[in-house]
């Protein structure tokens, strides 16, 4: 393993500045072991967990020749292959590049040491085997797929009649089919790249990447979260690590932990439980080195389900407050209620965002009849049709006398009803999720979703409730009743 040079000391960025991007799936998944070192004989692992209560499944097959699973270094080429072809997308998935400027992208020097970590790296990023059951998300469809994969397709190598990489080796690459269909759809994180390249061990690069990942809702990509608790043998397993006691784990994660504290990009990392209950809990700095304390009008709001949920509409922290506290808590839950009413009318904005935003602010009535309980009429909206037109379209709606908005409410129910019980259940669990998700354990929302999938709780219900707790300023009533009925061993 090389030495890694002197890095230059820079604070993390604010995640809306981040202007680099890397592909979602790969980071999510944490396909790259985050070890610096393991032996040889390394050579599989296989992670399983639920998702939208389906079994997830990830493999990795490695044949010892080549060092074993994936590992250190191989994180850091693998992303800056991924990075190269984010910023072209070519169809054919190939980055034409050098040996040496594969290195000075990923922030290494060029030296011999160097250039054989590359060379070995780069044929464990082909010779690696992934399968993904279930797992790997398809943004051109909007849904989990199974896929079979080597990071690296092919390479071709112009050592110039030598063996060995040097400075002038040339490379042609392919990257796997599904890594550059995810780049094409933009199924892409914000990654701070110069972040990652000043942390000094590829421990820290590594756990960074994935812990990062981590924070990002893996369907909308939505803002970070600001907390992350897991369960820490999970964590292990999430990050490829040999060993499964606690204190090990503790023990293999404790260096990188502490550089990220030092850096600002964590503010703590804590344990819960005893023995193998235990759980991590990572606090994130977010912003900056030394963060200032918020303003004392906007303190309590930080903290409230609304500005979560706005954030995860991909809504930056500091807008989310501001909103909040400008125009209440009942205007914004309405008007976020509308936002989603216009998504689910098949509505496709060109940033989520800057739509939510301006349906918040909005006081010319461009979206009265959407706040009024019209969804079904924005259906007729089109992503083509002019922005006047569609404004002209929803004042007219806004005179849609009160019995008729009883009856678009009352078909609205029975279209809702009609749908497949399952997907009742998934729509009823993701209002659920926005709004409270935060407050609860995901037993509790497995425990929600049986409920509804059995008979026991009616999905419609369930939306309406949430909808009305938030409208009505009772989220917290709502999360601690769901908690009461969903803890196991009740009932």
């Amino acid at each position: 393993m090389p030495r890694p040079r002197k890095k230059v000391t820079v604070p993390p960025q604010r995640p809306a500045e981040i202007t680099r991007f890397d592909e979602a799936n790969s980071a999510r998944l944490g396909l790259i072991c985050v070890q610096e070192r393991i032996p040889s004989d390394y050579t599989r692992w296989d992670h399983e967990w639920t998702v939208e209560d389906r079994t997830a499944r990830l493999t990795c097959i490695s044949p010892s020749e080549y060092g074993g699973v994936p590992h250190g270094l191989d994180g850091d080429f693998a992303t800056t292959l991924n990075l190269i072809l984010e910023q072209g997308s070519p169809d054919s998935g190939e980055v034409n590049t050098t040996a040496y400027q594969l290195l000075s992208k990923s922030g290494f020097p060029d030296s011999g040491q160097y250039y054989q970590a590359l060379q070995e790296s780069l044929d464990r990023l082909k010779g690696a085997t992934y399968a993904a059951s279930e797992s790997w998300r398809d943004k051109r469809y909007d849904r989990w797929t199974t896929v079979k994969f080597n990071i690296i397709e092919q390479i071709d190598a112009d050592t110039a009649g030598g063996l060995a990489f040097g400075s002038g080796t040339l490379l042609r690459i392919r990257l796997a089919r599904p890594v550059v269909q995810s780049l094409r759809a933009q199924y892409v994180k914000p990654l701070d790249m110069t972040f990652v390249q000043s942390l000094n061990r590829s421990l820290t690069r590594s756990l960074y990447r994935i812990l990062d990942a981590r924070r990002y809702d893996p369907v909308h990509l939505s803002a970070p979260v600001t907390v992350l608790h897991i369960p820490l043998q999970q964590w292990a397993r999430e990050c490829k690590l040999l060993e499964t006691m606690p204190a090990r784990i503790k023990r293999n994660l404790d260096g990188a932990h502490q550089e990220l504290i030092d850096r600002g990009y964590l503010r703590s990392v804590t344990y819960e439980g005893t023995r193998l209950s235990t759980a991590i809990v990572y606090e994130f700095g977010d912003v900056q080195v030394n963060p200032p304390a918020p303003e004392p009008s906007l303190q309590v709001i930080a903290d409230s389900p609304l500005v979560e949920a706005l954030c995860r509409e991909g809504v930056v922290l500091p807008v989310a407050r501001k909103l909040v506290h400008q125009y209440g808590e009942l205007h914004v839950t309405t008007r976020l209620e509308a936002f989603q009413s216009l998504l689910s009318s098949g509505y496709s904005p060109k940033k989520r965002s800057a739509l939510l935003v301006d349906v918040i602010k909005d006081e010319d009535g461009k979206y009265t009849a959407v706040v009024q309980g019209l969804p079904a009429l924005t259906g007729k909206l089109e992503t083509q049709t002019p922005v006047g037109e569609r404004a002209s379209r929803t004042r007219k709606a806004a005179g849609v006398q009160s019995t008729e908005l009883d009856e678009l409410t009352e078909r609205m129910n029975s279209e809702f009803s009609a749908l497949p019980r399952d997907e009742q259940a998934a729509r009823a669990l993701t209002q659920v999720r926005m709004f409270v998700g935060r407050e609860l354990r995901e037993h509790h929302l497995r425990g929600l979703m049986a409920a509804m999938l059995s008979g026991e709780a009616d999905p419609l219900e369930v939306q309406r409730e949430v909808i009305r707790a938030a409208s009505e300023l009772r989220l917290p009533e709502f999360a601690q009743r769901l908690r009461e009925t969903h803890e196991p061993g009740n009932g």
